[in-house]
């Protein structure tokens, strides 16, 4: 078996939680729900009038959250909407990633990339630092999602949604009437999933919308329902589900269980000449392995103290030494 402990990427965040910027006495408060991301909201949630003012707060916010260990992100206005105004105010060495709403052609992608440039040799940031999330709201961009991605390394990822009975951009783009259920979201969500996957990226974000803002069980049932389907973060409008998310997005005890008894099973199994072998009553082979593997470096990035029961068998000795991140 192969040693699966090399240095790898910082964990993914699970929650992102969306803090309009001219609310900013909330800005001091996020810590306290311990979300792994903000994004500072330019966009949607910041009247006309006040988008002036706001774009003069972002800079100091986003050290702010950097310092309190949360990862920064902000929402820029489209890029047909004040978007491109915007950048002289946001890029920052603490910045994760700008957010670009209603991404929708290669023009549009490839002329921030030259922009961001320009502003990041103007502030001392280096070229390219600044990461793109690329929010696809309209249905060209939709459909050209993974081409999107592959036009620049700046790109990150890919953001949509999974929502309860509303109706908002994303639904109105591809003529849905969202339900609880979700059944008529699932060609959008798996190929947002499938479009970031084959452009070599792995964040996948998913925005929780159309629950009531107590309803924790429903925002719990499209948590579930989006890591399912392969997204790996979600981004949240209310503070209350952000340990939500970092529930369901972190690995339980009885994951964690099975993928040690996989990675024992394969390991023993090996000794013997064996690649498959009987695990819990089904036949598991190295196909198996890289999710099991993966799992336990999430468990154990979240958890550092799960490596102490971990068994005594040779193969988790790597597990047993800190993961270097890239």
């Amino acid at each position: 078996m192969s040693n699966p402990r090399k240095s790898r990427p910082a964990p993914l965040p699970r929650s992102l939680l969306f803090i309009p910027v001219l609310q900013e006495s909330w800005i001091a408060k996020a810590s306290r729900f311990q979300p792994d991301g903000v994004i500072l909201d330019l966009e949607d949630s910041v009247p006309p009038a006040e988008k002036p003012r706001c774009r003069t707060l972002v800079r100091g916010q986003i050290a702010t959250l950097a310092a309190a260990g949360i990862r920064p992100l902000v929402r820029i206005n489209g890029l047909d909407d004040g978007g491109f105004d915007d950048l002289e105010h946001v890029v920052a060495p603490e910045l994760f990633a700008l957010v670009v709403p209603k991404s929708g052609t290669r023009e549009q992608i490839l002329e921030l990339c030259d922009r961001l440039s320009w502003h990041e040799g103007r502030v001392g940031v280096p070229r390219g630092a600044t990461r793109l999330v690329l929010l696809l709201e309209t249905a060209w961009g939709i459909r050209d999602g993974h081409d999107l991605l592959r036009l620049s390394p700046r790109c990150l990822g890919l953001f949509g949604a999974l929502s309860g009975p509303i109706v908002g951009d994303i639904a109105r783009a591809v003529n849905i009437l969202p339900s609880v259920e979700g059944d008529e979201q699932a060609f959008y969500a798996s190929r947002l999933v499938l479009d970031t996957r084959a452009a070599g990226r792995e964040l996948a974000v998913a925005a929780i919308t159309g629950t009531a803002l107590d309803d924790l069980a429903l925002v719990r049932r499209l948590a579930e329902r989006a890591r399912r389907f392969g997204m790996t973060t979600l981004a949240l409008i209310h503070p209350a589900h952000v340990a939500v998310a970092n529930a369901v997005f972190t690995p339980s005890a009885e994951e964690f269980a099975e993928a040690v008894g996989l990675i024992l099973a394969m390991a023993e199994g090996e000794r013997r000449g064996l690649g498959a072998v009987r695990y819990r009553d089904r036949m598991v082979d190295y196909a198996m392995l890289p999710q099991a593997e993966s799992l336990l470096d999430e468990a154990l990035r979240r958890n550092p103290g799960l490596a102490a029961g971990l068994p005594a068998d040779p193969v988790f000795e790597p597990w047993r030494r800190p993961l270097t991140q890239s």
